[in-house]
């Protein structure tokens, strides 16, 4: 109970906590700086943004809105030519039926090549059909994943879950072919011819049995057995002295997916890349080793964020990219397309290239860099504005320092007389006697 004479308390501010300026009745924010007068109040709209800043951001969604429509245009016509090499794949079956008599190494990267096995016969025929098996799977998982969000992205729309597998797949196709043919362009320019394996010598049951192999078997003992495995071990390790350590299901360690890249994954993804590239001296030279571990880098990523079919996608897509032309080798139609179509995701590579450099790039320094994170426009001045009415537009007027009204001690009530109007504001009896003249509390003993 307030004393008597004492207005009542309220928790609503006067004067603006800012810039001290006089509140109106009924005012919810200050008319002067736009501070709430209540801390859950929504702010006042903000002042209308520079054109500048409207012309910088437009740009920049167009610029943005064109890359992906050309990556998407083009993530349709290297899904078309995948069918084709998917198709190629299975008709391979018939190709090697005949061919039992021959035999085949299974191997391991330590980065030497170790073989461990050799299959010859029926179980050589059977092992390409598992082969054909994975790529056809991996090509259909993607088709299945990539339906829906790909849609979206054919009209030029970002997809509200992501992008799609077919479409990252593509896109990081298409930056590191760019990049292999920049790499190898300027190593010419220094008088360098890196040697090659001698795929003309080879029948064409050959290159497809080979290039199957490479596309399942190499990310097999790349991808599953130098990332998959080891974070399998590392985090049930850990799960000894942390119980609490929560794990990946088992399939994930075995088929990939799901991983945020922190220091382990993203140091057994350096060490996998860099044995996936020196593995390939054996049959090219040195100078394949950083460009097999840039794309090693590139396998090594799908199979953590995606999964390791994405990795057999993208392995497969570089493998048999000019496998069409082995088939139809004496139609140049195919020839001529299928040059066009390098030529057009040369094009299409670069803003990718970059794109995806910057984001590796971004991840070392731990903050997102340009283009992946576009630059900020400048501060708008609002001082070159025309005057815009309260309450939108800036203060006509500096503000004033703020100057607390002066304090005032409350002033006590009058005594009263005894009774039922009396009430003691030290300690609220209502019975008071006169004593000596003075009006005395009989419950506490003030005067008044």
């Amino acid at each position: 109970m307030c004393p008597v004479g004492e207005p009542a308390s309220t928790d609503v501010p006067r004067y603006c906590t800012r810039c001290g300026n006089e509140l109106g009745p009924g005012s919810n924010f200050c008319n002067r700086c736009g501070q709430p007068r209540n801390p859950g109040a929504v702010p006042p709209m903000p002042y209308p943004p520079h054109p500048y800043v409207q012309y910088q951001s437009q740009r920049l969604s167009t610029v943005r809105d064109a890359i992906r429509a050309f990556g998407s245009w083009g993530s349709l016509a290297l899904v078309i030519l995948l069918a084709i090499n998917v198709a190629i794949a299975i008709w391979g079956i018939a190709l090697v039926y005949p061919h039992m008599d021959r035999h085949v190494y299974l191997f391991i990267i330590t980065p030497f090549l170790v073989n461990f096995a050799e299959l010859g016969g029926w179980a050589f025929m059977a092992y390409y059909v598992l082969l054909v098996a994975a790529i056809v799977a991996s090509f259909s998982w993607m088709l299945y994943k990539s339906l829906r969000p790909f849609t979206e992205e054919i009209r030029v729309k970002r997809p509200e879950k992501g992008h799609s597998p077919l479409y990252i797949i593509a896109t990081i196709f298409f930056a590191i072919l760019t990049f292999n043919i920049a790499y190898y362009f300027i190593i010419e320019l220094f008088g360098v011819s890196p040697t090659t394996p001698s795929f003309e010598t080879r029948e064409l049951w050959q290159i497809i049995y080979g290039y199957a192999l490479a596309s399942v078997w190499e990310e097999v003992v790349s991808r599953i057995l130098l990332i998959g495995v080891p974070l399998l071990v590392i985090d049930a390790l850990v799960r000894q002295w942390r119980p609490q350590q929560k794990m990946k299901k088992l399939s994930q360690y075995i088929l990939g997916g799901g991983f945020d890249i922190g220091r382990k994954e993203a140091v057994l993804l350096v060490i996998s890349s860099v044995m996936f590239g020196a593995a390939h001296v054996f049959n090219w030279d040195l100078f394949k080793i950083f460009p097999a571990a840039v794309a090693g880098l590139a396998f090594g990523y799908l199979f953590l964020k995606l999964g390791v079919y994405a990795a057999i996608m993208l392995h497969f897509t570089f493998d048999f990219l000019t496998v069409p032309m082995e088939v139809w080798s004496d139609g140049l139609a195919v020839t001529g397309i299928i040059g066009l179509l390098i030529l057009a995701w040369l094009v299409i590579g670069i803003p990718y290239l970059v794109l995806y450099a910057s984001r590796a790039i971004g991840w070392l320094l731990g903050r997102r860099i340009w283009p992946d994170a576009p630059p900020k426009p400048p501060r708008p001045v609002y001082a070159s504005y025309p005057p815009v009415p309260p309450p939108y537009g800036p203060p006509a007027y500096a503000p004033t320092p703020y100057a607390p009204p002066p304090y005032s001690p409350p002033v006590p009530p009058p005594p009263q007389a005894s009774g039922p109007g009396f009430v003691c504001r030290y300690c609220g009896a209502r019975e008071a006697l006169y004593a000596d003249g003075d009006l005395v509390c009989t419950k506490c003993g003030k005067r008044y």
